[in-house]
């Protein structure tokens, strides 16, 4: 069940996130994993050199200098994504040319597969693309290790010293680090979708049962509530007491002091109902300047008590318009529900004792017949 604890949970994580997922955020995301693919290609470089591998030495310059101009180039496109597949697109080259000239000991063609998942948690608009990185990377994968594993094909042979070894555990480290960076962002960013899915989805939800105006319950939700109380009833065996209460006289003052003072006036109402029911007790606006309340595990005493109250909170209230103060009143009409009556003849009968208590004076609570 979807409690307030976990709506107000997800509200707090959503917040957070909006905060820390800035444009600002978002050049550093993208410019430290283009700085680490920066350093990583600086120290292949010198690598590369040493192990007498010139071809990839030069390689690298150019990957360097690529790297630095995406650093460039993060601050001022707007389409970072562009330079995500750019990179992408250098590291499937890399790995390819390093494959080729140094063989598949190093193990440089383990990028080919590592970057596939991280094609598909990119934030993709094009659907196709992830798939395109995919294909070429499994082909030049299988082809490429076909052919290298045999180190007479490579330019280079490095299998028999310590390079191979070391280009291997770094190539694991470098590898490992980019799929972790790229998941925990990803995981981030799918629990804050997941959370305003379920946010969104409870706002719908309140915003189909609670009136915009009183934020009380409409109608249709508390058929809901009383559907719950009434079966609540059956098992416990006790009673429940139902009330429907119409400010008096609301007409004149819509007519005399206008619709929206009117709805100053039902919104005071409903915030007094609201702040004085028990914990248990459920309240909705019932329709036009009508309200229904019900209490459940009480009897018909507790109810008029409570009645009583509200009916003598809501007189006291007072409106001012202009120079002109004023009051309302409100009449209601209560009934003690039994386990085994059904809520629509509770409903008509409070309704009727409102009515009746309407006839008898208005301004106050009438719970017999």
């Amino acid at each position: 069940m979807y409690t307030k604890e976990n709506y107000e949970k997800d509200l707090g994580f959503i917040e957070k996130m909006d905060h820390l997922v800035s444009r600002r955020i978002e050049f550093i995301a993208y410019f430290f994993a283009f700085a680490a693919c920066l350093a990583a290609h600086i120290l292949y470089f010198f690598l590369f050199l040493n192990a007498g591998v010139k071809n990839m030495a030069i390689f690298n310059v150019f990957s360097v200098l690529f790297y630095a101009l995406t650093i460039i180039l993060v601050k001022k496109v707007k389409n970072k994504l562009l330079l995500a597949y750019a990179a992408l697109a250098e590291i499937i080259i890399h790995a390819s040319f390093a494959t080729i000239c140094v063989g598949w000991v190093p193990d440089f063609g383990m990028f080919l597969l590592m970057i596939i998942p991280i094609a598909f948690l990119m934030p993709n608009k094009n659907k196709k693309a992830p798939f395109v990185v995919m294909f070429t990377s499994i082909l030049l994968y299988g082809v490429l290790k076909y052919i290298y594993r045999d180190h007479n094909y490579t330019v280079y042979n490095i299998d028999d010293t310590a390079f191979a070894s070391v280009f291997y555990f770094i190539n694991i480290f470098i590898g490992s680090f980019v799929l972790v960076y790229a998941t925990t962002i990803y995981t981030f960013m799918n629990r804050y979708t997941e959370c305003k899915l379920r946010v969104q989805n409870e706002q719908l939800r309140i915003m189909a049962s609670v009136d915009p105006l009183t934020k009380l319950s409409n109608r249709r939700a508390m058929h809901r509530n009383l559907t719950e109380i009434c079966e609540k009833s059956r098992k416990t065996g006790r009673n429940y007491v139902l009330g429907i209460g119409d400010i008096d006289n609301f007409k004149q003052v819509n007519d005399t002091y206008g619709h929206d003072f009117g709805d100053c006036v039902l919104s005071t109402v409903a915030e007094v109902i609201s702040d004085n029911l028990p914990d248990s007790g459920c309240a909705a606006r019932w329709g036009g300047e009508e309200f229904l309340f019900v209490i459940p595990d009480e009897e018909l005493e507790k109810g008029r008590l409570f009645s009583d109250k509200i009916v003598t909170l809501i007189s006291q209230q007072q409106f001012a318009k202009d120079d002109t103060m004023f009051s309302v009143t409100m009449t209601i009409g209560i009934c003690e529900g039994t386990p085994d009556d059904i809520i629509d003849k509770v409903i008509s009968q409070a309704d009727k004792r409102l009515y009746k208590g309407k006839r008898n004076g208005k301004n106050h609570t009438e719970y017999t017949d």
